[in-house]
């Protein structure tokens, strides 16, 4: 129990209680599980990457022009996968299962899994665009150093426009997360969870890890701290699931352009190849 006592609330410091809000949703929405393997373009760099492997030295493979530019592309590619597929770690926070009822057997409140849950959301998503320019830079051939792989400058060195739209799709579905990223990272600041958050971020400590509060919040409600994560895992739900729909959809697109430019380039040099290896290689769309 608080020091405040059984009945002790945030009003008793803030004088008249404002009128309490209509509750927030608290009812989990439908996971969306995604996929960062499922176009073709991945399996088909995933397959001829095979052939790195029948070298025996990084030098020797390095020799064969074909070689090189696959294990750019295939490199680029891997790292923008697993960025996405690491977004499902997310969800794991986001839909936990079982949702416990408490988080003693862990040394965070759930307050805090919410902040390390919105921390880890917000650095992955938005860092896919990123990938997404370093492999259509990889494609492309412009070979720039990470930190110039930027739209403009792609732009200017020939990026196509059927691409470079897809990516402002990409950072426009970004929009205010990436905002949020910044502030977060740069400012120090935090997300609201719920329409109280003071009261959550303290219930949840003394509840999830000292000896319990009770009382009301600032709106009068008796306080809950269960319903209070729930609110706070929906709302993070509810952003998860629109921009990771979107983005699959942007990147099924992306692919089919970066793949017709993949083969355009790699053909001829697979053709040309004097290591022997290139049975099957000829296989495009």
């Amino acid at each position: 129990m608080s020091k405040l006592g059984p009945k002790a609330t945030v009003s008793h410091f803030l004088g008249r209680l404002p009128p309490k809000p209509k509750r927030a949703r608290s009812n989990f929405y439908v996971r969306y599980v995604v996929s960062s393997a499922d176009h073709p373009f991945v399996g088909r760099i995933y397959d001829l990457g095979i052939v790195q492997y029948k070298f025996d030295t990084y030098e020797e493979m390095l020799r064969h022009d074909d070689i090189r530019y696959l294990c750019n592309v295939s490199g680029t590619l891997i790292n923008l996968a697993d960025r996405i597929e690491s977004l499902n770690l997310v969800g794991n926070l986001l839909w936990p299962d079982p949702l416990p009822s408490s988080v003693n057997e862990i040394p965070i409140s759930r307050y805090e899994w919410l902040t390390v849950a919105t921390d880890v959301f917000l650095m992955r998503y938005i860092s896919v665009v990123d990938c997404v320019l370093i492999l259509a830079a990889a494609v492309f051939e412009f070979n720039f150093p990470l930190q110039q792989c930027t739209l403009p400058k792609m732009r200017k060195h020939g990026l196509p426009s059927a691409i470079a739209d897809i990516v402002e799709q990409l950072q426009a579905d970004q929009g205010n997360l990436r905002i949020e990223r910044n502030a977060r990272v740069h400012h120090g600041s935090e997300r609201e969870f719920t329409d109280d958050d003071r009261t959550f971020r303290t219930a949840s400590l003394f509840n999830d890890k000292l000896h319990g509060m009770v009382g009301t919040d600032k709106y009068g409600r008796a306080i809950d701290v269960d319903r209070s994560f729930r609110e706070g895992l929906v709302n993070l739900q509810r952003d998860f699931n629109r921009v990771t729909r979107s983005l699959k959809r942007h990147l099924d697109g992306l692919y089919d352009q970066l793949w017709d430019e993949f083969e355009i380039r790699f053909g001829p040099r697979i053709a040309a190849s004097t290591h022997g290896l290139n049975a099957h290689s000829n296989l495009q769309k």
